[in-house]
């Protein structure tokens, strides 16, 4: 289950803070038994799968932080180049 390519591919859905819904799509074709049970033991335990969600509440300070720095910095530019223009 947790080597499969699929629970791979969902490792971000299954582990992280999104609400991910999975379509098992099953064939009553006899030369797909072994795909089908396969699929729908997935399904199975894909369903009791419970995750508890989290709100990202850190990022919001990081990104005023990002933010003022930004502005310091864009700041700094506009003197540098009066102090460049200025001499000239």
């Amino acid at each position: 289950y947790r080597d499969s390519a699929l629970t791979y591919l969902l490792k971000d859905s299954l582990g992280g803070n999104t609400k991910t819904s999975i379509i098992a799509t099953v064939s009553p074709d006899a030369n797909n038994f072994q795909d089908t049970l396969s699929t729908l033991q997935f399904g199975q335990r894909a369903k009791h799968i419970r995750l508890t969600v989290r709100q990202n509440t850190s990022m919001c300070a990081d990104v005023n932080v990002l933010r003022r720095e930004i502005e310091r910095l864009k700041e700094e530019l506009r003197r540098s180049k009066r102090l460049g223009s200025g001499g000239a």
